[in-house]
């Protein structure tokens, strides 16, 4: 097991992003392009043909901007808007959705509060301490965690 942070293991922001009334429009309700708002709408859907300069490819987790995050994870073509879109610097190192498991743990360490609504703040995310343990356990973490939150559905 390592001791990292983050930022050390992470990408933050590399991908396209759009803006929310453009990803609206966008929403066809089914496709094979996954759309992320930064907003509770979880299922929402496009087509390539409808996306198509703004289409992205990965597996990413998105937290919301602003207000609470929203934590979404996503493999595959997608759209975003008005997210933090993260993944795995090197995934024989970092499991994405080991990742995931962990940002959804942590989440709200991420925000701040203001005076209007919270903020996620990327100091403290790019700054946040991890023990890593080997991609061998990180798998059969997300094994446990998937099963489970399969179940609670």
């Amino acid at each position: 097991m390592i001791k990292t942070t983050l930022k050390k293991i992470v990408d933050r922001n590399k991908f396209k992003q759009v803006s929310a009334s453009i990803l609206e429009q966008l929403n066809k309700g089914e496709g094979n392009v996954k759309l992320l708002p930064s907003s509770k709408n979880y299922d929402w859907w496009t087509t390539e043909k409808e996306a198509k300069d703004n289409l992205c490819l990965g597996k990413v987790i998105t937290l919301g901007r602003a207000r609470y995050s929203n934590t979404k994870y996503h493999d595959g073509l997608f759209v975003s808007s008005n997210n933090h879109i993260i993944n795995s610097k090197d995934e024989k190192v970092l499991n994405p959705r080991y990742l995931y498991h962990l940002i959804l743990e942590n989440e709200k360490k991420f925000y701040v509060d203001t005076s209007t609504y919270p903020k996620f703040d990327s100091n403290i995310f790019d700054n946040f301490s991890i023990n890593l343990p080997s991609i061998e356990v990180q798998n059969e973490i997300v094994e446990v965690l998937d099963k489970f939150t399969e179940l609670e559905a």
